[in-house]
């Protein structure tokens, strides 16, 4: 009877009975519903903080993980027991693959823990991708830079790491993997860092803002790619031309 009332049990911590668990944190003193709670916070002291700790984890780490310590010191748990550290996966466009750029993947994932609902989800990183994409930074500039050299701005027109990398290095004139780059990264995801909590700070409290629209290229293409349209050949909201060339006497 105990085998048998042990493979019952089993097959429950592997079925619905696990899933209702997991569904919720516990810190021994309540539950906490997802989504979390978001406090308004500093998007200066937030980009500080990224700059700061970037070398922890490098970009997606010191996006994420530059809101979650602030609140955790401030609200404790569950902010507190985040295993921040996961998030050194995305550095150089994941493990170094040069795709989504990290500091996107990190704010993507905050407004993923904060975001009440899939629209707003939607929403925010709509709002957050089309900054970047047309954006010239890094702006940010720290009090004690790492590397005390004048830092070129770019306009990236993608969100991809590689794209953004290669495009500034054309810019400045700098090589890939040099201290500039890391210096620009490292202000990158700075900027990036503060302008999530400043697009999450408005967002929960109604405000709406300057956001930047898809442009009229990526417009005409997408009118004819996606959406049920012919040939439905497309799924996506990134700027085109930075990875396609169109010839427009041969296009419709």
């Amino acid at each position: 009877m105990l085998e048998v009332a042990g493979i019952v049990a089993g097959s429950c911590a592997l079925s619905s009975c696990a899933m209702d668990k997991l569904a919720t944190v516990s810190d021994g003193a309540g539950k906490h519903d997802f989504p979390w709670a978001y406090r308004e916070l500093e998007p200066h002291i937030t980009a500080q903080r990224a700059y700061d700790i970037y070398e922890k984890g490098y970009c997606m780490y010191a996006v994420f993980a530059s809101v979650i310590l602030q609140l955790a010191e401030e609200r404790g748990e569950p902010y507190r027991s985040f295993p921040v550290n996961m998030m050194r996966y995305g550095g150089g466009g994941t493990a170094g693959w040069g795709s989504l750029c990290g500091a996107l993947n990190g704010s993507a994932a905050l407004i993923g823990l904060f975001a009440k609902t899939d629209e707003d989800l939607r929403i925010l990183v709509d709002e957050l991708f089309l900054w970047y994409e047309q954006t010239e930074l890094p702006a940010y500039i720290p009090k004690k830079p790492t590397y005390n050299i004048d830092i070129p701005k770019s306009i990236s027109a993608s969100v991809l790491c590689h794209v953004s990398v290669t495009k500034w290095c054309r810019v400045s004139g700098h090589k890939a993997f040099s201290d500039p780059q890391k210096e620009r990264c490292r202000r990158l995801a700075a900027d990036t860092a503060g302008k999530t909590v400043e697009f999450l700070n408005a967002h929960f409290v109604g405000r709406t803002s300057a956001t930047p629209q898809v442009n009229e290229e990526t417009k005409q293409c997408r009118s004819c790619h996606t959406g049920g349209s012919e040939p439905q050949s497309f799924s996506g909201k990134m700027v085109c031309t930075s990875c396609h060339s169109i010839n427009l006497d041969k296009h419709p």
